[in-house]
């Protein structure tokens, strides 16, 4: 009787699916894709809920935060700051994520470069945001608990520094885009209902913070209840993603 061909000649075979390294790309791209839906998780408590949080206690002098308010209205400007290298890094793992599922689906090429845009954009708001110095008290009192003013409240500190934000917002905008994007893809490559769901919730964020920016040149009804759905879209996303992704497959031999 013929014995039975090795597995990697199987896999070699003109027609054959690499199912081995296929499956290898694919348990690292679910690995990166929970950790990064970890990381934009921690942005979104950090450089949202928490200053919002803190000043909603400071107010109704709760747990003795009243006497220290300027203290608790001092550290947004750092939560948002923070919030931002947190959202780098997972834009980094989302990235590499994509890339690594490129290699069984090419759609993903796309997604991966934006990604890459979007974590250059990163770089350049926390660059700007350290350029602030001496002006960080002026902007944690314009943002009053308000993430989503953090590009008004820069360029009031320093026009400078406010025109640098404003060109990484752009980049890290065209990089959510991406990361949007990949992950619908991804979750239709996994046939995972709640990645593709989370996929949504992050095109609903995409969309809503360019509302300020529309505000700008047209009158929009309801700017502020639009706005209000950004810290729960920034939550939901990434939650719904992570519980979606399953766990990375130990790889065959």
């Amino acid at each position: 009787m013929r014995p039975p061909a090795p597995r990697e000649a199987l896999a070699a075979e003109p027609g054959t699916r690499m199912s081995a390294p296929a499956s290898t790309e694919e348990g690292k791209s679910e690995s990166d894709l929970r950790r990064g839906s970890l990381l934009a998780l921690g942005a979104a408590l950090v450089a949202f809920v928490a200053p919002a949080l803190l000043v909603l206690l400071a107010r109704r002098s709760l747990f003795g935060l009243a006497s220290g308010a300027h203290t608790v209205v001092a550290s947004e400007g750092a939560l948002v700051a923070v919030g931002a290298v947190l959202l780098l890094v997972a834009f980094l793992l989302y990235r590499r994520a994509f890339g690594h599922l490129r290699h069984v689906d090419a759609r993903l090429g796309v997604a991966t470069v934006l990604c890459l845009l979007g974590s250059i954009g990163a770089i350049v708001v926390v660059f700007a945001g350290a350029l602030i110095g001496g002006g960080t008290s002026a902007v944690s009192g314009c943002l009053g608990g308000h993430a989503t003013h953090a590009l008004t409240c820069l360029r009031s500190a320093d026009p400078t520094a406010g025109y640098l934000a404003l060109a990484g917002f752009w980049l890290a905008w065209i990089g959510a885009v991406g990361l949007c994007v990949g992950v619908i893809l991804s979750g239709r490559h996994f046939r995972r209902r709640g990645v593709v769901a989370g996929g949504a919730v992050y095109a609903v964020l995409v969309l809503d913070v360019l509302v300020p920016f529309a505000g700008t040149l047209v009158s929009v009804p309801g700017t502020t209840e639009a706005l209000a759905v950004a810290p729960f879209a920034a939550v939901l996303g990434p939650l719904l993603v992570y519980l979606g992704t399953p766990r990375a497959r130990p790889s065959a031999g």
